[in-house]
């Protein structure tokens, strides 16, 4: 396997201190091919390259990684995501929608009787996580230490270059697959309505029983962080400048393509990799078989050959084909369910807390490969 210098110095830059807060302070300056919007789309509809093997390692949080869905070699990569997409179809998605609307609602009750607070812990974390572990089946009494259990894993990640945030995060990963394991167990023997059932309904054994523990994970981390992320930046966006929110309201059909723009302009996931298994020429830049490759969402979604302007966050930007939720057989599965939570938490937030406003920028955690909001005050 090999990287070039230039991408190591593009990952170099994004655990730095300025790539954390501003990913694209790294990326716009990178010359290598996997920013550029072409490159990026076409990489990800070729079958010729796969996801990159994650690196042996004695640490459970990266081999854990190994098993998420994206980095799955093909053939167990499709037996997950078939697995997993029965929670994706047209009818459950339209069940989803009472729930988002009444923990937005729940939770902004809650707001209004304090004067300010911490948009993340107030709202944009709990929303999605409160979903998302129902959805999966995750009972009342054990989501309170789940949440806390995957901030540390995501702190390990964030983190990944020093040893205390990874052995914290090895042990939270240790806990939550003991928790899947026997949730998944619980529900073959009495089923529920809810998606672990669903993953227990086929008897498994073996790695293809440690893949969906893994994915279990994945789908709790990758779906509650990155609907933060969207939740708040998108705020942040929009209330930096009021004449968007004015137009918002006046108009409120136009929220799915604001909401849109929030994607492309923030791209949660900020990055992901493949491998070429054979040599390929892509968008005209040769890449020989088992060279890896960095491939950039948030990247390519600012590349300038593509979106006008792609630095000015436009709510009305149309067409808008970002690739915020990847594309081909990794296009994101919970898509949907993100989408859902944004098209009906974001305009209830700022309907019913009119002068909600940012009592300074937020405060990130990282940047890769998704984007952790810390922290965001605000008062209302």
């Amino acid at each position: 396997m090999s990287v070039t210098r230039a991408e190591r110095a593009v990952m170099d830059g994004l655990f730095g201190d300025e790539g954390r807060q501003n990913p694209q302070a790294v990326l716009g300056k990178a010359s290598i091919p996997g920013v550029r919007y072409a490159f990026v789309r076409e990489v990800l509809h070729d079958r010729r390259f796969v996801a990159p093997t994650v690196p042996e390692s004695s640490d459970l949080m990266f081999q854990l990684l190994g098993r998420f869905m994206p980095r799955l070699p093909p053939e167990r990569h499709a037996v997950v995501r078939r697995r997993f997409s029965g929670l994706f179809t047209a009818r459950r998605i339209h069940q989803y929608r009472d729930a988002v609307h009444t923990r937005s609602s729940a939770l902004i009750d809650a707001m209004a009787e304090r004067n300010g607070g911490d948009v993340v812990e107030e709202f944009a974390a709990p929303l999605p996580f409160s979903v998302i572990t129902d959805v999966l089946g995750v009972e009342p009494e054990h989501r309170e230490w789940l949440r806390s259990s995957m901030a540390t894993l995501g702190r390990g990640f964030a983190g990944q270059r020093s040893r205390g945030p990874v052995e914290a995060g090895n042990a939270a990963a240790a806990d939550m697959l003991e928790y899947f394991d026997d949730l998944l167990s619980r529900r073959a023997d009495k089923p529920q309505q809810d998606l672990a059932s669903l993953l227990a309904v086929e008897h498994s054994t073996g790695q293809e029983r440690q893949d969906l523990l893994a994915n279990c994970l994945f789908f709790i981390l990758a779906g509650h962080a990155t609907t933060t992320t969207m939740l708040c930046a998108g705020l942040d966006l929009l209330l930096r400048d009021p004449a968007h929110l004015t137009s918002l309201k006046s108009s409120p059909t136009t929220w799915e393509t604001a909401i849109e723009e929030i994607l492309r302009y923030v791209s949660p996931i900020t990055l992901t990799g493949v491998t070429a298994t054979t040599d390929a020429v892509v968008d005209g830049h040769p890449v020989p078989a088992g060279a890896q490759r960095l491939v950039s969402y948030a990247g390519a979604n600012r590349d300038p050959t593509m979106f006008t302007d792609p630095d000015v966050f436009d709510p009305s930007r149309s067409p808008n084909p970002h690739l915020a939720f990847s594309a081909g057989a990794t296009f994101c599965l919970g898509a949907p369910l993100a989408r859902l939570h944004a098209r009906i938490g974001l305009p209830m937030l700022v309907d019913r807390l009119p002068l909600l406003h940012l009592e300074g920028p937020p405060t990130w955690r990282g940047s890769t490969p998704v984007r952790q909001i810390e922290t965001m005050i605000a008062t209302w």
